[in-house]
């Protein structure tokens, strides 16, 4: 099977997870619901969870919620399973 030969953009991040603060940590593994679930789901508005990704933007280096995604996917070994 053909490996991709691009990460599409996704920058090398070598970051502590400490950085993050637990509510920051909660709306980054939700990354793939629409921000509106998100808000639902865990009892705070839209513009709150804008806000939260603006900051784990800051915090990490990545640039949208797509790198944020993908950044989840290549950790969690989902695109080794994808690929493979």
């Amino acid at each position: 099977m053909k490996i991709l030969p691009t990460t599409y953009g996704i920058p090398n991040i070598d970051f502590e997870v400490d950085i993050l603060t637990p509510r920051e940590i909660d709306i980054f593994q939700r990354t793939l619901l629409p921000d509106k679930n998100i808000a639902h789901d865990l009892g705070i508005s839209y513009y709150t969870v804008l806000s939260h990704y603006k900051s784990i933007r800051q915090k990490t280096g990545l640039l949208d919620k797509i790198q944020i995604g993908w950044y989840l996917g290549y950790e969690s070994g989902l695109q080794k399973r994808l690929i493979n």
